[in-house]
């Protein structure tokens, strides 16, 4: 999967340079635009007969209580995790980005990008990564040899496979999303030799029309938030909050005694920075809230693990437990489930958590447990389906969806192959997908 390191989206609807081969030959399958822009809208979109096949069967999915509504066997390995926009759930296949039917599985669309691997990299293989952002599905393709990466370019896309815009980076690294807000989408990069040197490039993209907003310095960035005005980036042992609308860095946070920043957010002109100690010392901070103004510290949690953190009204920390705290810090209540948390997912009126091989849902408002579900031992709440709650455990290659009014088992699905990508949802069904190119919707 392109990502680094594994991140959970939120549930729920109401949050809810290396030498290029980089050309203007992105477009529908049989098509080819005429604009050779990579920085920038393509402004020529042609549209191509779509591919009418079948759904097949044999992607070796199994599903206990419940059935698969269809399975599609494409062929070919992803290289994406599946996305849900607007009756499309579309991966990536090799450089192309394939859109099927989400009711029927058959193929509605395929996307050639502006992406090749070329003869000269002949270990090279395609990575990307799909993002659905007020109805439009962004995939960021590139090809990745060995430790580094090039030629990644960013199409936005129509859920009809239109081509709305693209943007060529024209640098070398691993690309990744760090989060979209106020019009714009925010690119990261990284390499294999991760530091907090100045050396690498962010993006932000206008999301109307693909022009570049600005282009700044940080170090490798591993992940970050873009949120409240600001984009933070998580870059090692430091953070780089960077003004949203122009660009200007605010400010350079620097994690404690060498501590690696695992996790960040922002709101209400704070940015929280979560620290990866987890033994740590009754006086070792493990999060800190800084104003995203200055980087001013205005308060920290010392003393205990912090995995996890959110943001929505309130911050909101799992780690040891899970705790809705207050903009000054204070507590408005505990959790401690018996076990470490590693995610604090959330839809308008509850928490979902996973202490102890269980999934939890938590009341928002008071950290009552409204119920409690047996689950595997790495089991993660990942997306809102629904009624329903879709939960995975990579390891054990099983996806779970329970009731998320009272949290009975549905169905789980078992996936073949290597660490499957995680699933997606839609307003009538999930989404799951396997590395061998194998996808299936599971009704709710």
């Amino acid at each position: 999967m392109p990502s680094r390191r594994d991140v959970l989206g939120l549930c729920g609807g109401a949050l809810l340079g290396l030498a290029g081969c980089v050309g203007p030959e992105g477009g529908r399958t049989g098509t080819a635009g005429t604009d050779d822009r990579t920085d920038g809208p393509d402004s020529d979109s042609t549209t191509a007969d779509r591919d009418t096949d079948s759904p097949e069967p044999g992607t070796g999915i199994e599903v206990e209580g419940g059935s698969l509504a269809w399975e599609r066997s494409l062929g070919d390995d992803l290289v994406s995790e599946p996305a849900f926009v607007d009756g499309t759930v579309a991966v990536a296949v090799g450089t192309d980005v394939v859109g099927l039917d989400a009711a029927t599985g058959e193929t509605a669309w395929t996307f050639e990008t502006a992406v090749s691997i070329g003869d000269e990299y002949e270990y090279g293989r395609p990575t990307a990564d799909l993002r659905v952002h007020e109805g439009t599905l962004y995939a960021l393709v590139g090809i990745s040899v060995g430790t580094g990466a090039h030629d990644h370019v960013l199409h936005a896309l129509t859920a009809d496979g239109d081509e709305r815009w693209r943007f060529g980076t024209r640098v070398a690294g691993f690309h990744s999303f760090l989060g979209f807000g106020d019009g714009a989408v925010v690119v990261g990069t990284n390499d294999d030799a991760i530091s907090d040197e100045l050396d690498h490039a962010v993006f932000a993209i206008e999301t109307a029309d693909g022009s570049r907003r600005w282009t700044a310095e940080s170090g490798d960035a591993m992940d970050g938030t873009v949120a409240d005005g600001v984009a933070l980036v998580e870059a090692d042992t430091a953070v780089d909050c960077f003004d949203l609308e122009t660009g200007e860095r605010r400010f350079r946070s620097e994690a404690p005694d060498d501590a690696r920043v695992t996790a960040t957010a922002a709101g209400d002109g704070r940015a929280f920075l979560v620290f990866d100690r987890y033994d740590p010392e009754p006086d070792q901070p493990t999060m800190a809230a800084v104003s995203t103004a200055d980087g001013s510290a205005a308060w920290d949690l010392a003393g205990e693990v912090v995995t996890s953190v959110r943001y929505l009204d309130d911050c909101y920390v799992g780690g040891e437990r899970v705790a809705r705290l207050g903009p000054d810090g204070n507590e408005r209540w505990s959790y401690d489930g018996g076990g470490l948390i590693h995610d604090v997912p959330f839809d308008a009126d509850a928490l979902y958590t996973n202490p102890d091989s269980r999934i939890v849902s938590l009341a928002r408002d008071s950290a009552t447990e409204r119920w409690t579900a047996e689950a595997t031992d790495l089991a993660v709440p990942r997306v809102r389906a629904g009624d329903a709650l879709v939960s995975s455990d990579g390891d054990a290659r099983t996806v779970f969806a329970h009731a998320v009014d009272d949290g009975t088992e549905l169905w789980r699905a078992t996936l073949p192959g290597g660490y499957p990508p995680d699933p997606a949802a839609g307003p009538d069904g999930a989404y799951v997908a396997t590395t061998a190119g194998g996808v299936g919707r599971v009704d709710l």
